[in-house]
């Protein structure tokens, strides 16, 4: 390009380092970044971005301090979207802790976070299992300009959810219809299968319900599971209530579906409560004599 006489603008450079820096050739991009400055060309927000990316993925943390050196003396200082990638690929690498410490110079830089940035660090302090940390900062998020929104609150009740904190769970679910977000059916999942692994299966139940009479979906294997554990909690009823529940809201499936359900059940050795339940799908006509 150069040869024929027209010089590279922004977008090639920008192209020719991201292309590098796909490939690993973190060093070329660095040099081709000090090629730009002395052709005249000068880095923007998306050069210096895109390297930190880099940078940060094959966790070069000198090249990524070199980097922000090299932004704080430009006239494209480090912006949310910055912070929002090193917050990423710290948390990614398990340095919650140097994260933290981005998220603190943001903040006194007068660089404000958004919900990515909230968002990123509320699923990294779940992982860590600190998670009354993590509800702190959604109730903080409540009060402030930056809401929490169903994303966030999913990544906390998820994160509660597995670690068997399943009254914390309900309440920041109870929290966030206070506040008039509405939950999803990844909420409910979430919820569903933290009171299964805390063997909470009435209150599993309850929650099916809830999610069919706000018409949200539910899985096919997380009908299978319930049905499963409340033959094994000795609940017939309820197992049955919960296969019909499955029929009304799943009407494509298989027949072979249900049958696997009932051979599962007498597979584990319950073979009073599958022969009820097989009479029952016969009864529904989902099931051939």
């Amino acid at each position: 390009m150069v040869m024929s006489g027209g010089a590279p603008d922004i977008i090639t450079y920008n192209m020719l380092i991201s292309g590098l820096c796909r490939k690993g050739l973190l060093n070329s991009a660095i040099d081709f970044l000090d090629y730009m400055s002395l052709s005249g060309c000068l880095p923007d927000a998306v050069t210096y971005n895109t390297l930190l990316h880099s940078f940060s993925t094959y966790a070069c943390w000198d090249g990524v301090d070199e980097i922000l050196s090299i932004m704080n003396e430009s006239s494209h200082p480090p912006s949310v979207v910055t912070y929002n990638i090193l917050i990423n690929c710290l948390c990614k690498h398990g340095l919650l802790d140097r994260a933290i410490d981005f998220f603190t110079q943001m903040v006194s830089e007068n660089c404000i976070p958004d919900i990515i940035t909230y968002n990123t660090l509320l699923r990294a302090l779940c992982k860590e299992a600190m998670v009354d940390e993590a509800i702190q900062i959604v109730h903080c998020l409540g009060d402030s300009s930056c809401s929490p929104s169903i994303i966030t609150y999913n990544i906390v009740i998820d994160g509660l959810a597995k670690l068997g904190f399943m009254e914390k769970a309900m309440d920041l679910y109870h929290q966030m219809e206070k506040h008039g977000t509405c939950p999803d059916d990844v909420t409910y999942r979430c919820l569903i299968w933290g009171f299964c692994r805390a063997d909470l299966i009435e209150e599993a139940v309850e929650l099916l319900k809830e999610m069919g009479n706000s018409r949200h979906r539910v899985r096919d294997n997380c009908y299978r599971f319930i049905i499963h554990r409340l033959c094994q909690n000795g609940k017939l009823d309820s197992a049955k209530q919960v296969l019909k529940m499955m029929i009304s809201s799943c009407h494509k499936l298989k027949s072979t579906v249900y049958s696997n359900i009932v051979a599962g059940i007498a597979g584990a050795g319950m073979n009073e409560a599958a022969m009820e339940l097989r009479e029952k799908l016969k009864e529904w006509k989902i099931l051939k004599e």
